[in-house]
């Protein structure tokens, strides 16, 4: 009984990460104590609608909320990291469909980069590089002036990301089919572990008006697989993709004057499980011109990041800022 009255009084804190193939929820308490957990698919609402987008990240906060053993009502504050808010017309359509399950108005919408940023180095200076569906970076200097650099989305940008890093894998096995190109170890690897033994049957999936960019993103550890085995084109993929990171780190790192100082810089995201394939390009081409960048994995994850960022929002409420020098979309 007198647990029950304790966790009554306890403050209860809420962080959501949105993005485009996942979305996290994490509650915890006033010392970040994690206490539930919940795991939900996308809410990127550009991507797949904001009704599937609310959905997801409904169900993910209530994983969440009964694995912590308490009700919405008991949370203090939220902070929603999603993507696909950048643009004020965007965050407002998310705030409207989030605004019935947090009645009381007790909560922030933002990008998901920013609660990857506070995540990683904490609320001092920093950059972050996300490469997941997506690709972005996302920094902040010692005057907390913000930048970013790329998540324009697959169509125009998103270079380094697993989705960018899948295309090219399956555009090198069409073009080895078709003799454009040499062969690569990507080909066996599709018909081995997709059942795809036929490129001839790439279309239909890849065309397919079911297919996003998520599901193309995940042929992605194809290109890794078959890089880990030493395979030259697959190599070749993640270290173009690892030097496009490293750009997208740089044109942060310039914005904000941080070239010439011991910066930390994570990386975030699934297209990292490729290791050193992708790391060390990537190093190298942030070294050349900030020697002195710190490049580390991050302290916290993301809905770590969101979570935390709720402490701070509750007592701080205010509308989410646009970075500076970065057009709204």
């Amino acid at each position: 009984m007198d647990g029950m009255v304790e966790q009554a009084q306890q403050r209860l804190f809420l962080g959501v990460d949105g993005g485009a193939s996942k979305t996290a929820a994490l509650v915890i308490d006033e010392n970040g104590t994690p206490l539930g957990r919940g795991l939900a698919g996308g809410s990127n609402h550009l991507r797949i609608g904001i009704e599937q987008a609310t959905r997801n990240i409904e169900r993910a906060v209530n994983i969440a909320l009964v694995q912590a053993g308490i009700a919405i009502r008991q949370i203090a504050y939220a902070y929603c990291g999603i993507a696909g808010s950048d643009h004020p017309a965007h965050r407002q359509q998310v705030v409207d469909s989030l605004s019935i399950f947090f009645p009381r108005g007790n909560f922030t919408v933002d990008n998901d980069a920013r609660i990857a940023l506070s995540g990683a180095i904490g609320f001092g200076p920093g950059v972050v590089v996300i490469a997941g569906t997506g690709s972005v970076a996302f920094g902040r200097n010692p005057n907390g002036d913000e930048a970013r650099a790329g998540g324009w989305g697959p169509t125009i940008g998103d270079e380094g990301s697993g989705y960018q890093i899948a295309r090219a894998g399956l555009s090198a096995i069409v073009r080895a089919h078709d003799g454009r190109g040499p062969q690569t170890k990507m080909t066996e690897l599709l018909c081995y572990e997709y059942d795809m033994c036929d490129p001839d049957e790439l279309p239909r999936f890849v065309y397919a008006t079911t297919t996003h960019a998520d599901d193309i993103a995940r042929y992605g550890r194809l290109v890794i697989e078959a890089a880990e085995a030493g395979d030259p084109v697959a190599m070749a993929i993640l270290d173009e993709a690892g030097r496009e990171l490293g750009d997208c780190v740089l044109a942060v790192a310039r914005r904000l004057d941080l070239t010439s100082s011991e910066v930390p810089i994570a990386y975030v995201g699934g297209a990292f499980h490729a290791g050193e394939l992708l790391l060390a390009p990537m190093r190298s081409v942030i070294l050349a011109e900030a020697p002195q960048a710190r490049i580390a994995p991050p302290q916290h994850t993301p809905v770590e990041g969101a979570a935390l960022m709720a402490i701070r929002a509750a007592a701080h409420p205010r509308p989410t800022r646009v970075p500076s020098g970065h057009p709204e979309r």
